[in-house]
């Protein structure tokens, strides 16, 4: 099953549950607390940062974010819009999203694709790849 936003398929509850851990990361990022960001990423999560470098395990990515949020991410604002969440099981969602980020100096937009497993009731970030385009 897709998921579109902005439509009555999107309010069902997985889609919601999925929209706030977005909310929560955006929350986190602006504060700049890397342990509130990566609260929701599994254990044994595969990130690829838009630099291409890739993190392998929940304590690499926090290790990342940690110096990102705390050295990096002063007069940065970011958010995600979701353009699309699919359902290939019933505890698996991909996740396709933009995410722009706008600093002083200039703009540019990531986009992502994030898988998310439902652990324990609660969704979490298993794999992600994210990749640097031009902002439009």
């Amino acid at each position: 099953m897709a998921v579109h936003p902005r439509t009555p398929a999107f309010q069902n509850d997985d889609a919601r549950h999925i929209a706030d851990l977005f909310d929560e990361l955006e929350s986190a990022f602006a504060q700049q607390d890397a342990a509130k960001f990566d609260r929701r990423f599994t254990d044994d999560v595969v990130f690829t940062a838009v630099n291409g470098m890739r993190l392998v395990g929940w304590q690499a990515l926090h290790a990342y974010h940690r110096e990102r949020l705390g050295q990096h991410a002063e007069g940065i604002e970011t958010w995600y819009e979701i353009e699309r969440i699919t359902f290939p099981g019933p505890d698996v969602a991909v996740v396709f999203f933009r995410q722009p980020v706008a600093m002083a100096q200039h703009q540019r937009v990531n986009v992502g694709t994030w898988v998310l497993v439902k652990q324990d009731g609660q969704w979490r970030v298993s794999a992600g790849q994210n990749t640097g385009v031009t902002a439009a």
